[in-house]
């Protein structure tokens, strides 16, 4: 008997249910309400220019508003670290008082319900956060120079002087002045471009529609533009960096087809008047789904090679969904922020499966629910929570939808119910009440009980089943471990015949008794206990090892015969070998694959051999990468197909296999490091990294070593630096140039990079040769306290991990 543990979710119409909520014990969360304000702010329009090498900016904004309370005598404006030159109320110069966070303008005749007001802000900031200035103090010159924001969550705040939540909603207009070789890019509509006369171009974008203040976006840079536009007419301009002409096409792969999907699915036109997509340098995260404006991560302007090993597909779909999920329907706490993030996720899975099929969509929800699991058994917080986390927000979120979907009735079902939802509450805020109300008024279905197991509560079932054919039948025990739920699962018994029966039944008790009796004195081949795992959940099932080798080869879903292929893990290769050689020749997903060569990897057998030597030519990249990464001592014809594979399609690839044959044959290092000299890498220079790395570690080659501290410099993007400092803590080598560079990667915003920076550096704090140098150089950074005050507190924290 072989223990068969799977994690799961689920999609089962089944609509007779009406369980009633009959308790709530919820766990406290301080952002449940949204924050208090006094004022509806409805309009933003800011003045801008910079002074970029100071990483300055000099700024007016004008705040239309109405009071929502009866009597104001004083507006709080959200304001970090200003300089605040004046203020005007209504045109007049007002009192105002200046924190290190706050700005407060005192009203000397009290304001009231009813009137239209303004507040006229001139102010300069030099923003630690919320706006970027990238490449301006790279003395080198080889940085691109660029302007951006990132406003989410509440970080707008420290460029813009305004009230910075997600509760209030503006119709914004940004006008920017700057040096005419570079472009402008804002939210909405360029209403407006025009020379100056003095070298420089005054950019006008306007929005039509409000959105919420975190929304508001800027990016300036060098960028030249494709242009498309959607089946419903609306103008995509996909950005790219000129001298990444090569990089456009892939990078924005799908982008219409995406487009015009989600209008179909979502069943709402899209509510803004164009969209654009903008990469940026050192960006934080993946993207941004700013209105109308979509900032990314330039790593994801990938050539065709790299295509295979980060393709911007998935985020691309996943930011435009927030333009309905987000953008045009905002959460109104942060407690209801999976409204976004979930939605999100999920629809760029349901275009993910368009474009590569079941097989992935399906793989998603494993690697999903995976990560549901174990972020558990850490603590018990729910999707809708503040501090529920990524894994609930992202992925856990979106296969609730997905199971919402199948309670409310199926696709045509939940799509009318989201329609009504966005229609109602267009341009608006919400929480997870209203997507219930939207639910219940639009399909008159009860879904209280669903809320309550799956938004509000936290957790997933656990469920320990047993099958054994008895006198009345084929009979299924389910126990279910710890909190309750109610869920619909089905059971299905596969005959030796052929034939098959199912049953399909809500699970709410301790213990449930499932009887299949129709071919009760038939010969079984394999059972499931919710087939396509549909249901998030964790089981434990023993099946015997004629069940699980049936189901390896015979099941319909690829999960189904993926969990058999884990089922038999542990058994002996001469037990399972020949079911493991007839389910590689079948299956074409890599993660069946992978499992299978994992299995078979260290077998000796001649046709073993064979299957791992196939995969290493397999046309799936997902394989490549697998086979060679579990191959740890190669024999003579692994390495020679792996000569063949230095020149992979996939950067990732060719630096993995360059690496393993310098290992295996450091005799030949000089022949494989010069097969790849021309080769860099995509966006992180990956290749070229480890290229340097091996020169150094088989050729002695110390140039090698000053370029790597080059690369780990200024003058680069975040992730070639992450590469080189990995390269060089390999190496063992630290010099005073690479202390600079550490020390000023732990001053970036980008907190990968800041991170990795004080991880470097903190390795070579603690050799007693470097410490004393290492604090001469934080203690020349004196001038600048905060940089000084970052740097301790990122050392002491990673010193103590």
């Amino acid at each position: 008997m072989k223990t068969l543990t799977k994690l799961f979710l689920i999609f089962i119409p089944v609509l007779g249910l009406n369980a009633q909520v009959k308790t709530r014990q919820y766990l406290t969360d301080a952002k449940l309400a949204p924050r208090a304000h006094n004022l509806d702010f409805t309009k933003l329009s800011l003045v801008a220019n910079f002074e970029p090498e100071k990483g300055l900016i000099h700024g007016k904004v004008t705040e239309v508003f109405t009071p929502l309370q009866e009597n104001i005598h004083s507006i709080v404006l959200d304001a970090i670290d200003m300089n605040i030159a004046e203020v005007k109320l209504n045109g007049a110069p007002v009192q105002f008082k200046v924190t290190k966070e706050n700005l407060t303008v005192f009203i000397a005749n009290a304001l009231h319900w009813g009137e239209v007001d303004s507040l006229t802000i001139t102010y300069s900031a030099a923003p630690k956060k919320g706006l970027y200035f990238v490449g301006w103090n790279d003395k080198t010159n080889t940085s691109r120079k660029q302007i951006w924001s990132q406003g989410q969550s509440l970080d707008n705040r420290c460029w813009i002087p305004m009230y910075d939540e997600m509760n209030d909603k503006v119709i914004s207009d940004i006008q920017v002045s700057f040096d005419k070789d570079y472009k402008v890019i804002s939210n909405g509509t360029l209403v407006k471009k025009k020379e100056l006369g003095n070298g420089e171009i005054l950019w006008h974008y306007k929005m039509t529609h409000p959105h919420a203040p975190y929304l508001i976006m800027l990016a300036i840079g060098k960028y030249d533009r494709l242009e498309e536009k959607s089946s419903s007419g609306i103008p995509l301009n996909l950005y790219y960096y000129p001298e990444w002409s090569n990089r456009a096409h892939p990078t924005y792969k799908y982008s219409k087809e995406m487009f015009d999907f989600f209008e179909k699915e979502i069943g709402v036109h899209y509510a803004w008047e164009s969209y654009s997509q903008v990469p940026v340098q050192e960006f934080m995260f993946g993207a941004m789904e700013n209105t109308t404006a979509t900032i990314y991560g330039d790593f994801f302007e990938v050539d065709e090679r790299a295509y295979l090993d980060k393709y911007y597909v998935g985020v691309n779909a996943h930011e435009l969904a927030h333009q309905w999920f987000g953008d045009l329907v905002t959460a109104r706490s942060d407690a209801h922020h999976w409204l976004q993030e979930s939605f999100a996720t999920y629809y760029n899975q349901l275009f993910e499966a368009v474009v590569n099929g079941p097989d992935q969509f399906a793989w998603a929800r494993r690697l999903a629910q995976n990560q549901a699991l174990e972020e558990s058994a850490k603590n018990n917080y729910p999707v809708a929570h503040s501090e529920g986390g990524q894994v609930r927000h992202y992925p856990k979120g979106a296969f609730v939808l997905h199971m919402l979907k199948n309670v409310a009735g199926g696709r045509e079902a939940y799509n009318k119910a989201i329609k009504a939802y966005l229609e109602k509450h267009k341009y608006a805020n919400v929480d997870s009440h209203d997507l219930l109300v939207a639910f219940e008024e639009t399909l008159g279905v009860s879904l209280d009980w669903f809320w309550e197991e799956w938004v509000y509560k936290g957790g997933e079932p656990h469920y320990k089943v047993n099958f054994e054919e008895t006198a009345d039948g084929n009979q299924f025990t389910v126990q279910q471990v710890g909190d309750l739920f109610n869920m619909p699962i089905q059971f299905s018994v596969f005959y030796t015949d052929g034939t098959e029966e199912s049953k399909t039944i809500y699970i709410d008790k301790p213990t449930e008794i499932v009887t299949l009796n129709s071919f009760a004195k038939k010969s079984i081949a394999y059972v499931l206990f919710d087939p396509n795992n549909e249901v998030l959940k964790s089981v434990s099932f023993n099946k015997p090892l004629t069940y699980l080798k049936t189901q390896a080869l015979k099941a319909a879903s690829t999960l189904d015969r993926y969990d058999a292929l884990v089922g038999l893990r542990e058994d002996s290769l001469q037990d399972k070998r020949e079911t493991l050689y007839a389910a590689y020749e079948k299956e074409t997903f890599h993660a069946t694959r992978n499992e299978i060569i994992n299995q078979l990897i260290q077998d000796k057998q001649a046709r073993s051999k064979e299957i791992i030597l196939k995969a290493i030519n397999d046309k799936d990249v997902m394989v490549r990468k697998n086979v060679i990464a579990h191959l740890t001592q190669p024999d003579e014809m692994q390495l020679e197909a792996l000569e063949k594979q230095l020149p992979d399609s996939s950067y990732e690839l060719t630096a993995q296999v360059l690496e393993k044959l310098c290992a295996a044959k450091p005799a030949l290092a000089p022949k494989y490091l010069s097969l790849v000299e021309t080769t860099d890498g995509a966006v992180g220079h990956n290749v070229l990294a480890k290229r340097l790395e091996l020169s150094y570690n088989y050729l002695q080659d110390k140039a090698a070593l000053a370029k790597l501290v080059t690369l780990a410099t200024n003058a680069y993007e975040f992730r070639t630096r992450m590469f080189a400092m990995g390269a060089l803590k390999r190496c063992d080598y630290f010099d005073e140039p690479f202390i600079d560079a550490l020390l000023e990667g732990m001053t970036s915003g980008n907190s990968r990079l800041n991170t990795a920076a004080a991880e470097t550096l903190a390795y070579f704090y603690v050799q007693s040769k470097n410490k004393n140098l290492i604090n001469q150089h934080i203690e020349g950074l004196g001038d600048t306290p905060w940089k000084v005050k970052q740097i301790r507190d990122l050392l002491n924290t990673t010193k103590t991990l």
